[in-house]
């Protein structure tokens, strides 16, 4: 046994119901390898165990991942929480602002380094670390937010800024897709995504603009364990061909800025031919006034409102068009803790 875990016996007292770590995961949003990660690295969050070493988390410890949580958004490195942690009571409101660096901003600009030099170990080591040590959530908003929002701008006067997007989208597409389902959980949904697309009528920087947004889109289905076929991009009128030939639970829509009242009605006639629940998401979503019924502002919400699968691991063979993202090595790799009992 471990000496940073304590074994669950019938002699001693528990704090209530024991949860397994894929229910505490579901709980606090914070997934399994980050679990292990602050347990193995940091001494934080330390389990019970039964006595085969599968992990069991007390309502203490439920309590400390959201302390935890709430010091990670005001900034503190998960490496300086544990202080924290042990003396909070006592400490005053300067000694706490010492602990809070812009770490975010840190990592914005090492990113846009890699990136502009095309250092694939760079940016992926960069991504690993967010992403094995702290809630994916909090990363979507404190790191890759603001990070693919600042990079239309950054890349807009430049002459390889098509090369430094396609490298780009190349290397997070290395990532999508199988962070949770497909290392035997039970996937969440599967879903398809559709970047809207008006031909010449739309104009190149909002392209720029859907297609950084799908890059976050994905990482964030991956990060709740959606299987995701990428369409692309298509045309309104293209959509009620899929039916009956895609097995998926939704059809995600990046709509155009500034879709007409004609588009928007053809909108509306297409989606009530759909057999599967469509939603507009992204940046543009918001001008579609007439069509607010279809927005989804929420992937947590929209997901968890559909029914439970009953599936073990991902079918990688999908029928219809476009790209099923699949395991990312990195992601397979990420952390020793992999191979760890639950």
């Amino acid at each position: 046994m471990k000496q940073d875990t304590q074994s669950i016996t019938n002699d001693e007292p528990n704090d209530g119901v024991l949860l397994p770590i894929g229910e505490v995961s579901a709980l606090t949003g914070v997934n399994a390898v980050t679990l292990r990660a602050w347990q193995r690295r940091f001494g934080l969050v330390i389990p019970a165990r039964t006595p085969k070493g599968h992990r069991l988390y007390t309502s203490g410890n439920i309590q400390e991942i959201q302390e935890i949580n709430t010091w990670l958004a005001k900034g503190v490195a998960i490496s300086k929480v544990k202080p924290l942690l042990m003396s909070a009571a006592k400490l005053s409101s300067e000694m706490i602002e010492s602990q809070v660096v812009d770490l975010w901003g840190e990592q914005i600009i090492a990113l846009n380094a890699a990136l502009f030099d095309f250092n694939q170990h760079k940016l992926q080591q960069i991504l690993d670390d967010a992403f094995g040590l702290y809630p994916f959530q909090l990363v979507k908003e404190k790191l890759l937010q603001p990070w693919l929002n600042q990079l239309d701008d950054l890349v807009d006067e430049r002459l390889d800024a098509e090369l430094i997007l396609a490298w780009l989208k190349s290397e997070l597409l290395s990532r999508v897709g199988g962070r949770y389902a497909f290392t035997g959980q039970a996937i969440a949904a599967r879903m398809a995504v559709v970047q809207l697309s008006r031909g010449a009528a739309t104009p190149p920087s909002s392209t720029r603009t859907k297609s950084l947004f799908s890059l976050l889109l994905l990482l964030e289905l991956s990060s709740l364990r959606v299987s995701v076929i990428d369409l692309g991009e298509q045309t309104i009128g293209c959509l009620p061909l899929l039916q009956g030939r895609l097995n998926v639970d939704a059809l995600l829509l990046i709509p155009d800025p500034n879709h007409s009242g004609s588009e928007q009605t053809e909108m509306l006639t297409v989606l009530a031919q759909m057999s599967f629940p469509c939603r507009f998401v992204g940046p543009f979503a918001p001008t579609l006034i007439s069509l607010s019924a279809f927005w989804a502002p929420s992937m947590t919400d929209f997901i968890g409102q559909m029914p439970s699968r009953s599936v073990g691991k991902v079918n990688r063979s999908h029928k219809g068009k476009g790209k099923s993202i699949g395991v990312s090595q990195s992601e397979q790799g990420n952390s020793g803790e992999n191979n760890d009992i639950s």
